[in-house]
């Protein structure tokens, strides 16, 4: 039995947890349910709970990241490309020089494949392949793009879902006109890196549920079919 003093203390876990990380690793670091609560332990998103055990992986959403050591485009050889668990694309492991790093995988992207990543803007357009990675303004008009930066050098915020992809519009004035999967027009710098072609898993819209989502994939259904009372509305609408 717990006293009553007890049930508002919050005690620190000693476990490390995978966003305290400041070394980036290949290696499968192991992620902590919250359940949908928070650090004091109030539920703070209802419906939430199980979930089968996953394994994070670090994404590098900056592709032009070239090493200490050396500078300009380089090229990286995909070693395999699997699935992810935390996320609806696939993944690619990417070797080059001393170093290793996984990346959003493109839809005919295979292992032995070779990639460039470039950051440099030429007078004329390039001719660039699938899966690799070009600022905006070194890209023809109507190029399918694909993990998109919203800032020069902040990394992938845009198009990173699975089987999604935009088309570059036009150039004006050192910007660059994106249309993004839900026909919404963006602009942004044309320094901003995109990787060609479309995101990897492209039929993963097509997956059929069958059945009301279970314990095994995050969702606590316990509740189903009871409605919550006036006194629970404001958390539920906050």
């Amino acid at each position: 039995p717990c006293r009553p003093v007890l049930t508002s203390v919050a005690l620190n876990a000693n476990f490390v947890s995978w966003k305290s990380r400041t070394k980036y690793t290949i290696t499968p670091v192991k992620m902590r349910k919250s359940g949908g609560r928070d650090h004091t332990g109030r539920i703070r998103v209802h419906g939430i709970g199980g979930g089968h055990k996953q394994r994070y992986r670090m994404i590098d959403f900056l592709r032009f990241r070239p090493e200490e050591t050396k500078s300009g485009p380089f090229e990286e050889k995909v070693i395999q490309v699997r699935y992810d668990p935390c996320r609806s694309a696939d993944i690619a492991l990417v070797a080059g020089g001393s170093r290793k790093r996984w990346i959003i995988a493109t839809e005919n992207m295979q292992a032995g494949d070779t990639i460039l990543n470039s950051n440099h803007i030429g007078r004329m357009a390039v001719a660039a392949r699938e899966g690799d990675a070009h600022p905006l303004g070194a890209l023809p008009v109507g190029t399918l793009i694909n993990n998109v930066e919203s800032e020069p050098g902040r990394g992938a915020q845009y198009i990173r879902a699975a089987g999604t992809c935009g088309v570059l519009l036009r150039k004006v004035n050192g910007t660059a006109i994106i249309q993004l999967p839900s026909k919404r027009q963006m602009q942004v710098l044309e320094t901003c890196v995109a990787t060609v072609g479309r995101v990897s898993n492209v039929d993963h819209n097509k997956r059929v549920i069958g059945k009301v989502p279970g314990w095994w994939e995050n969702s606590a259904t316990g509740n189903s079919g009871c409605p919550w009372g006036p006194a629970y509305m404001p958390i539920l609408m906050s």
